[in-house]
């Protein structure tokens, strides 16, 4: 039975990762309930969960978290920039992934530091082409703040999770 059990935890569809990155998509989904002031009424406190998860249990689920938490937020907003949530669902995802991958190979603050340019920046510019360069200019200062403030969430959460165990 036991064996059984651990073969079951070792497949990433496991009801327990399910149920893990659930929460932490219903708490992303209350993040994005405080709003921050910006042109399209996405940003938010959403992404902190995704981040953490991507910091306790992997980029892969924390990108997963993200990039539905992107979507939630997206839908409490009325999705603002049409089928384009999509693709940045997508790169948040990406940015999870990235995250994680440079705090456990490098440290926190290179992960807290690239992390917040990919988010409030990087992606932003990629859309140019579609949503133009005065959306990037109004949105582009309010989303670095928004990426600082959930990464560092993010952090201090795990920080404070890592000296408690």
């Amino acid at each position: 039975m036991s064996i059984e059990i651990e073969a079951e935890e070792k497949e990433f569809w496991h009801v327990k990762r399910l149920v893990r990155m659930a929460l932490f998509i219903a708490l992303g989904a209350v993040g994005g309930l405080i709003p921050l002031p910006s042109p399209t009424g996405t940003v938010g406190l959403d992404s902190a969960p995704g981040y953490f998860l991507a910091l306790f249990a992997g980029g892969v689920e924390g990108a997963i978290v993200l990039g539905v938490g992107h979507v939630v937020s997206s839908l409490k907003a009325g999705f603002p920039l049409g089928p384009i949530h999509i693709p940045i669902a997508i790169m948040m995802g990406g940015c999870g992934l990235l995250f994680a991958f440079l705090a456990k190979q490098f440290n926190l603050i290179a992960a807290a530091v690239v992390g917040t340019l990919v988010n409030g920046v990087i992606i932003s510019a990629l859309l140019i082409p579609w949503l133009g360069m005065g959306l990037f200019v109004g949105l582009t200062p309010m989303l670095l703040v928004a990426s600082t403030v959930n990464i560092l969430i993010a952090i201090l959460i795990y920080r404070i999770f890592e000296r408690a165990s």
